[in-house]
């Protein structure tokens, strides 16, 4: 008999994912909060706005099972972002015509030319500093057209360590045309 697998967080079917599509789905209707972070320097501001605020509290809600609470920074870094993703573009069609799954770092490395750079790939590689990350994937995501894997990209900018910059070369570098 085989156990049904637990979905994790930023994973399709954990409730705390569940909670963060509906809300970036409901800001087409409330483009306030989307312009109150957006308008937004740095991600301390954007914790006092109320948008984060009222998100971040029922964002906490769907953990009540768990004793483990999500960092607030890192969580106001994905709000910040996610408030500029016009489109979730989680898989695309391959070769074959089949259904594939869309990296980010795929994302950024398609085209004759990557979308983004390898200079470019290399210093996003070299952010330590949230902050950093926060203004610099702001320009990758309008390099994107705004069209970006919203999964993906919260589970890399969640757990941005030394384990997610090698998981996003590899990913970067394998359909990177860079010859």
């Amino acid at each position: 008999m085989s156990e049904k697998k637990v979905p994790k967080l930023f994973e399709l079917g954990h409730p705390a994912t569940g909670y963060i599509l509906e809300w970036w789905k409901n800001l087409e209707h409330n483009k306030g909060d989307s312009a109150e972070i957006r308008r937004c320097k740095s991600l301390s501001e954007i914790e006092l706005t109320s948008a984060y605020q009222r998100f971040y509290w029922g964002f906490l809600k769907t953990f009540k099972t768990e004793e483990w609470k999500p960092s607030q920074e890192k969580t106001a870094l994905f709000i910040a972002l996610i408030v500029y993703i016009k489109e979730d573009k989680r898989s695309y069609q391959n070769d074959k015509n089949e259904a594939a799954f869309d990296y980010f770092a795929y994302q950024i490395s398609q085209g004759e030319k990557p979308k983004l750079s390898e200079l470019r790939f290399r210093r996003l590689l070299k952010i330590t500093d949230n902050e950093k990350l926060f203004r610099f994937l702001i320009q990758v995501i309008r390099l994107l057209d705004r069209k970006v894997n919203l999964l993906d990209l919260i589970k890399i900018t969640y757990y941005w360590n030394d384990e997610t910059r090698k998981y996003l070369a590899y990913k970067y570098y394998e359909k990177a045309n860079l010859t």
